[in-house]
């Protein structure tokens, strides 16, 4: 058991929770308890249950997702005329871990177009980097592969200005995948809570920094200035009855092994400020490590869901490290009316380096294993390469 706060008791697990992708599918089948305390609980006759069946909820929040060149490359490869992208088959191999989830969260770093748009670079940004727009169609992979939110608050949000807040937002809202981030108006932008499994929650999602200035209207992309204004966020959709608060924040270092000692100081004064039950940081584009601060899950970094970073001619983002990903697993069971237990596990992810594929290594060489289909020699050494990395930054890491 780890510290309390607030109604949550959090803890970072060793032991599996999700024992590969078909464990995964079975721990997530979990329904919302009938509206009464009773209930059956055993085949003898006249059995019942006095208490209140636990309730569960299983979070599942992805990695950056990037569309570069080479990314664009691989949907246009596995698109069937008249489609001009099909992303879904580069996620299929974790689509059964994300779809077990009751919550899977993913963070689509830049704007997204609306149909028929050009997709890739639309110039440079005056503080360096590039300004990407993703094309339409990674929302429908995204969507396919079982995510039901994206956070939308990062460096790039802003790369094409309120059109590119506008375009990203309407291919989400039209996939079905709600969003939290970025807004077109001031009320869409006011934190919600939403219910999952009878339990009430709060994403919110933050950036430090921006590729670009600032929208003038402070509402269409949520800033963290100060871990006062993302707690008082927190603060109040808890007053509003949320039960589970999570937040995603995407913070400035790139490439780094360890949190930078500012986005330290800052996770630990939110949490210390506001009842903030997991934090999922975005942006060093490399795993790093997982801990518990004030009694709060945190994922330091869960790095890139899919890019085109880890290959040569990658300038700064050739490192092996930049194809690396995790899942941040989390469960929430009730152990006492609206007092939650989270247990983490991770689950490392990596992309194949040509075809862009994502892949969970620990399952996907035990899959090989068990089925005695070996995988192609270079694939098999891209994630035996992938885990040992990963096992080093998160030992627990499944």
């Amino acid at each position: 058991m780890g510290r309390r706060l607030g109604g949550l008791v959090c803890t970072v697990l060793a032991g599996a929770v999700l024992a590969g992708t078909a464990a995964a599918g079975a721990s997530a089948a979990s329904t919302a308890p009938p509206p009464g305390g009773d209930g059956a609980a055993g085949a003898g006759a006249g059995a019942f249950r006095i208490t209140r069946p636990p309730r569960t909820m299983l979070v599942v929040a992805g990695g950056d997702v990037l569309n570069e060149g080479v990314v664009n490359n691989a949907g246009a490869a596995a698109a069937v005329p008249p489609q001009r992208y099909d992303f879904a088959p580069l996620f299929a191999p974790v689509a059964s871990i994300v779809g077990a989830a009751d919550l899977a969260i993913c963070h689509m770093e830049i704007p997204v177009g609306r149909a028929g748009a050009g997709a890739g670079v639309y110039g440079r940004s005056p503080y360096g980097g590039n300004l990407l727009l993703a094309p339409y169609e990674i929302i429908a992979g995204l969507a396919t592969t079982g995510f039901d939110r994206c956070s939308t608050a990062s460096n790039h949000s802003n790369d094409l200005g309120r059109d590119g807040i506008a375009s990203t937002l309407e291919a989400l809202d039209a996939a079905g995948i709600s969003h939290a981030g970025t807004a077109r108006s001031p009320a869409e932008s006011a934190p919600e809570v939403f219910t999952v499994n009878g339990i009430r929650v709060a994403h919110l999602s933050y950036s430090t920094y921006s590729n670009t200035v600032w929208p003038s209207d402070g509402w269409a992309l949520n800033r963290a200035s100060s871990p006062e204004r993302v707690a008082a966020a927190a603060q109040a959709v808890r007053a509003a009855g949320a039960e589970v608060v999570i937040v995603s924040l995407h913070v400035l270092k790139e490439m780094q092994r360890e949190p930078l000692p500012a986005d330290r100081a800052f996770a630990t004064r939110l949490t210390e400020l506001a009842d903030i039950d997991l934090i999922v940081h975005h942006g060093p584009h490399v795993v790093q490590p997982v801990e518990t601060v004030n009694g709060t899950v945190v994922y330091w970094s869960v790095g890139n869901f899919v890019s085109g970073m880890g290959r040569p001619g990658t300038g700064r983002y050739v490192d092996p490290r930049s194809s690396d990903g995790l899942l941040a697993v989390v469960r929430f069971t009730e152990t006492a009316p609206g007092e939650f237990t989270a247990v983490s596990r991770p689950v490392l992810l990596c992309n194949e380096r040509s075809r862009r594929t994502v892949y969970a290594p620990v399952s996907e060489l035990a899959r090989a294993e068990a089925t005695g289909q070996p995988l192609e020699p270079g694939l098999d050494t891209q994630l035996r390469a992938c885990l040992a990395r990963g096992r080093e930054m998160v030992p627990d890491a499944t």
